[in-house]
């Protein structure tokens, strides 16, 4: 009597690399930064899979956002799998954010790091909150 193994021949090959990650389509916009009450237009994204507001290291120096180092750097993980090397080190105090054509504002508070061609990135579940709330 054969083994089982003989019968059914050898399984697939298995591969060690991960799986590529999907791109989902995210709204982008404009919006407004208010620092020392001064409005700053700025271009954002948001994210369905973020879960922390991003600020754009680079404009944070543009605009001169107070911020402060943190004593225990926060590790951020793109969605890629990948570690930010810039991210996690610095957050912004709060700061003033008009989005929409109602000109709705929020107070918030972000990490500083490296966002792209984007100067905040924001996570999508807030803007889904936030007008479902009103709704009520």
């Amino acid at each position: 009597m054969k083994r089982f193994y003989d019968t059914r021949g050898p399984g697939p090959k298995r591969t060690k690399h991960k799986p590529n990650p999907q791109h989902y389509k995210s709204p982008e916009g404009n919006a407004f930064l208010v620092i020392s009450d001064k409005q700053h237009k700025i271009k954002i994204l948001l994210d369905r899979g973020l879960n922390i507001y991003l600020l754009n290291q680079n404009m944070g120096r543009t605009l001169k956002v107070p911020s402060q180092r943190r004593e225990n750097p926060l590790k951020i993980t793109a969605f890629n799998g990948e570690g930010s090397s810039t991210g996690g080190k610095y957050d912004s105090h709060s700061i003033l954010l008009e989005i929409g054509t109602k000109g709705d504002t929020t107070i918030v508070s972000c990490d500083i790091t490296e966002a792209g061609k984007y100067d905040i990135i924001i996570p999508f579940g807030w803007w889904a909150y936030k007008y479902r709330v009103k709704k009520y």
